[in-house]
């Protein structure tokens, strides 16, 4: 996997997290695990920080969206029975 390559993969990475962030349906389909798996966008970050030479940008872009999915991963304390914000 070439460096461009991995740019362009962190930036969908990047648009399907801020997707998810924004979308109500994504509370839902971390709890049904039928829609959206995290789980598979966090082995994509995984594969690209495991590239070697990859630019230090990119890693630091990776290692923040690896976070990104921490928080989306962390029950929100927002969040009330039936997947309804407070």
């Amino acid at each position: 996997m070439s460096s461009e390559f991995a740019e362009r993969d962190l930036a969908h990475i990047r648009n399907v997290l801020v997707h998810l962030e924004h979308s109500a349906d994504s509370i839902r389909a971390k709890e049904k695990g039928t829609v959206v798996s995290l789980s598979y966008w966090r082995k994509r970050l995984e594969g690209i920080l495991a590239m070697p030479l990859l630019p230090i940008h990119a890693e630091k872009q990776a290692k923040d969206l690896l976070a990104r999915l921490d928080r989306l991963e962390t029950p929100s304390s927002c969040v009330v029975a039936g997947g309804h914000f407070r």
